[in-house]
């Protein structure tokens, strides 16, 4: 059986992480993004996991217009960026993101690894 990893996975996990980091995080690119879940696949196949990233342009575009009242894309110096919307704070991302995370997926998007993908290098 094979655990697909999608945007839904990714954007509020890391953004809740990179704002636990710097408050004024709140937007990360979708390169940024890929290479975050890069390693979270990574990390779930090393521990016996069949894990697959599925993102795709058109389902980042479909979760942010789904997501709306949380997110918007935004482009800066021609490079697009997922954005947390003004007013949205990481509390209200860990109630709806992260109420249904499995324990394997949960440490694989808080982990060390998955923190420097993020240019997290430590804990705050």
């Amino acid at each position: 059986m094979y655990r697909y990893i999608g945007i839904e996975d990714l954007v509020a996990n890391a953004l809740i992480e990179m704002m636990r980091s710097e408050e004024a995080n709140r937007r990360i690119s979708v390169k940024t993004l890929a290479d975050y879940g890069t390693v979270i696949v990574r990390l779930l196949t090393a521990s016996g996991q069949n894990a697959i990233l599925f993102l795709t342009k058109e389902s980042t575009y479909e979760f942010v217009h789904d997501y709306a009242e949380y997110f918007s894309i935004i482009e800066h110096e021609n490079i697009e960026y997922i954005e947390l919307k003004d007013g949205v704070q990481a509390e209200e991302l860990r109630r709806q993101f992260r109420k249904n995370l499995t324990v394997d997926l949960a440490k694989a998007l808080t982990g060390e690894e998955s923190l420097r993908a993020l240019g997290i290098s430590s804990r705050a």
